[in-house]
């Protein structure tokens, strides 16, 4: 089988789980005989190559936007739109071969893959990764991007959403017909554990979305009780108002804003970290909880993620109720016997999500189609 998959990153290019999820289904798709050649747009990096014999990684133009962007002006033009507009075009223009069917990822590639499946008269598979209604955190969505993923998902022969909490807004917010969505949770590279301190830590994109002034309100209350350091790792457009949040709280001195961090940075905070928190808004899956439970931190992660539905060893809490998110903190600082607990057990769990089980699912949605 030879599938042509368009993407928007790839590491090590790469921002968030988008890329983390492409890396890790293409080469596990190689390892079992499918043929992928993978499109994503240029880098000003050298280019991207890869150790698999049937994974050939292919360059299509140049583009500065990111995966998550989202403009702040509402008019509906500008670099951002051109970008994205010019790098499905330029996928039209030169995907060409005997391919047996189209995937594309989420809003960005979904024009081209719509365009290319009535081209080329083969089938087109849609990932869902993230909905304009989680990454506005369901405040004032943009009816561009909704116009965009409803076609492309209406368009598209089959649909692989990460969890089953995004197949629900796929269905309610857009009409979608739930027989041809198929369910397929995400994975992770197991990180390896480390010597761990008493730093509590969220690590993402610093977004509404993502739900960081949450954990420094929780935070504030956990500080009350508790002596230990609470790191925000990322970057993000919120970035100055959760700095002046943390010094209206009186609680700068005890939070370390990192800005965006490097691989081994990631994994290395991840392995001393005590506690990691998901306070996310709307997540369509958490690939991040994932990778702390890999490094055997426990982790707390809202109910309204993907990741919340799909493992069970973790402690849950809904992003608002930061009394109750301050309560399992210091609980897991406070209780040896409860964290070590939660960490053995979601380090048996975690050994289920692998990229391999991934690859499996997705070959079965493939041969659905093609």
């Amino acid at each position: 089988m030879k599938v042509a998959m368009i993407g928007w990153e790839y590491p090590p290019f790469k921002v968030g789980g988008l890329g983390t999820h492409c890396y890790g289904l293409t080469r596990s798709l190689a390892d079992r005989g499918v043929s992928i050649d993978f499109y994503m747009p240029k880098t000003n990096r050298d280019s991207i190559t890869s150790d698999k014999p049937n994974l050939v990684i292919k360059p299509v133009g140049e583009t500065t936007v990111f995966p998550y962007d989202h403009p702040d002006d509402k008019a509906l033009e500008g670099q951002f739109f051109e970008a994205v507009y010019k790098y499905n075009d330029l996928c039209v223009q030169k995907i060409q071969g005997d391919y047996d069917l189209i995937h594309c990822h989420d809003w960005l590639t979904m024009k081209a893959g719509v365009l290319l499946k009535e081209k080329m008269g083969v089938p087109l598979v849609v990932t869902v990764h993230s909905t304009e209604y989680d990454r506005s955190a369901w405040l004032f969505p943009n009816e561009w991007f909704i116009n965009i993923e409803r076609e492309g998902m209406e368009k598209a022969d089959r649909i692989i959403t990460v969890s089953h909490f995004t197949k629900r807004i796929l269905v309610e917010r857009y009409g979608i017909n739930p027989d041809k969505i198929r369910v397929v949770h995400n994975a992770v590279y197991p990180i390896g554990e480390g010597e761990k301190q008493r730093i509590v830590l969220f690590l993402g994109r610093l977004t509404i979305q993502k739900g960081p002034e949450f954990f420094l309100k929780a935070a504030k209350k956990v500080l009350e009780k508790e002596d230990c350091r609470f790191v925000i790792a990322g970057d993000g457009d919120m970035l100055p108002r959760l700095i002046n949040q943390a010094i209206k709280l009186g609680i700068s001195n005890k939070v370390i804003f990192t800005g965006l961090l490097t691989e081994d940075e990631v994994k290395h905070i991840y392995r001393i970290s005590s506690v990691y928190v998901m306070p996310s808004v709307s997540e369509p899956f958490g690939i991040t909880a994932l990778e702390a439970i890999s490094a055997g931190t426990p982790t707390i992660v809202s109910k309204t993620t993907g990741v919340s539905e799909a493992f069970h060893n973790c402690l849950k809490v809904d992003f608002w109720d930061v009394d109750e998110m301050a309560n399992k903190i210091i609980a897991l600082l406070r209780y040896d016997p409860l964290r070590r607990t939660l960490a053995n057990e979601a380090k048996r769990e975690i050994k289920l999500f692998t990229w391999d089980r991934v690859a499996d699912k997705t070959l079965s949605v493939y041969r659905e189609v093609a």
